[in-house]
């Protein structure tokens, strides 16, 4: 089907704008929802091939809702980003003073982001929550004279108001990220971002493990966060994006290694990243900046400390075991030796190590907690 894109409306939403600045038009004939919920379901049902949904804000954070159904929607991918500046404005009909304003109406976020100037300067007026900032100046343009609304330049045009005050955002460097979703996959020609979504068995050290692959792999991570499954209490799916594309070698075969250790597992999206779209200056690794040799001896000095934490780690478990063999008379088996052995050359040959020096280091290792264990016994 032809590409029909819908957004959070209605006309004159901070989401309208980022989609024309998307798709670097204004005539866009792109179809308004009244809220997330109905531009996902849009896309679901087939009415459009593309909605555009906020996800989240650089000052208040993630926008759960859109994370929430995206996630649990199967047929769903995230097909590429806009991150637009926001900059809000004080809205109202022409000729209505400051003082005059007894309610300031606006989307959560919106308000949430003015907090400290509607107490500097509107303290003691009432708020009113609705789903978006184009429908709080709609609100004020067929409202009370004295209803004020937070909104974008556009709004104010579209709905005949005026603007009383601009950039009245608390942080100036005040930043939302939109995705495109989508039941079709992007095509990518530069620089990508990857996101997916797992979950991971609930044991010590789940977490870890997964992060360790990518810090391994020297993939960078721009967001992690965790969501509530909606099964059992205690279940989290968590939300990660990365820089790469998932075809690029490395990072396809990290996302390999962590489906094998998750207990679910689904990929996202790869897209172009907002900023980078038509840039091609990739290595042969995918990576987008090629590493000078400090970085990629710091990337080694944290490996090595990785390693002998490790080691830490298993010393400590081969001395608890130590202890419950304590007059048991055989400290060595050897089955259980060979059969760690030949796991370990296995995974080393997976990952393009040596299968020999694998072996020789555990030897080595083997050997020193056999003495460990003989000490902990005579002791």
């Amino acid at each position: 089907m032809n590409a029909k894109y819908g957004y959070l409306g209605p006309k004159g939403t901070h989401c309208e704008e980022a989609l024309y600045i998307y798709l670097g038009a204004k005539d866009t004939g792109a179809v308004p929802y009244s809220g997330v919920e109905q531009v996902i379901a849009a896309v679901r049902a087939g009415e459009i091939s593309h909605g555009l949904v906020p996800l989240e804000n650089s000052i208040e954070g993630t926008i759960n809702l859109s994370l929430d159904l995206i996630a649990h929607d199967q047929e769903l991918k995230i097909a590429g980003e806009v991150i637009l500046p926001i900059k809000h404005n004080l809205l109202s009909k022409p000729g209505i003073q400051k003082a005059q304003i007894n309610l300031v109406v606006s989307h959560p976020q919106a308000l949430a982001q003015c907090r400290k100037y509607l107490n500097r300067h509107h303290p003691g007026v009432p708020f009113c929550e609705v789903n978006s900032t184009a429908e709080a100046a709609q609100m004020v343009a067929g409202g009370n004279d004295y209803m004020a609304a937070i909104g974008n330049e556009r709004a104010a045009e579209i709905y005949g108001l005026e603007i009383v005050e601009q950039d009245i955002q608390d942080c100036k460097d005040n930043r939302t990220r939109f995705v495109v979703v989508s039941k079709e996959e992007s095509p990518v020609t530069g620089p990508a971002k990857t996101s997916l979504v797992i979950s991971i068995t609930d044991r010590p050290g789940g977490l870890y493990q997964i992060l360790k692959e990518f810090a391994l792999a020297n993939i960078n991570l721009t967001k992690i966060e965790s969501r509530p499954a909606k099964r059992n209490l205690g279940d989290y799916l968590f939300f990660i994006d990365l820089s790469g594309h998932r075809e690029d070698p490395a990072v396809k075969k990290c996302l390999e290694a962590i489906e094998d250790m998750a207990a679910s597992f689904r990929i996202l999206g790869s897209y172009p990243i907002w900023g980078k779209v038509g840039e091609t200056e990739l290595n042969d690794t995918g990576n987008q900046v090629k590493m000078s040799v400090n970085e990629i001896r710091q990337d080694i000095d944290i490996i090595d400390y990785q390693i002998v934490e490790l080691l830490a780690k298993r010393t400590q478990l081969v001395s608890v075991i130590g202890t419950l063999k304590n007059g048991i008379d055989s400290i060595r088996d050897r089955d259980r030796e060979q059969e760690i052995l030949n796991r370990v050359r296995n995974n080393a040959l997976k990952k393009g190590v040596s299968p020999e020096l694998a072996e020789n280091i555990y030897q080595i290792l083997f050997g020193h907690f056999v003495e460990l264990q003989k000490r902990l016994k005579t002791d």
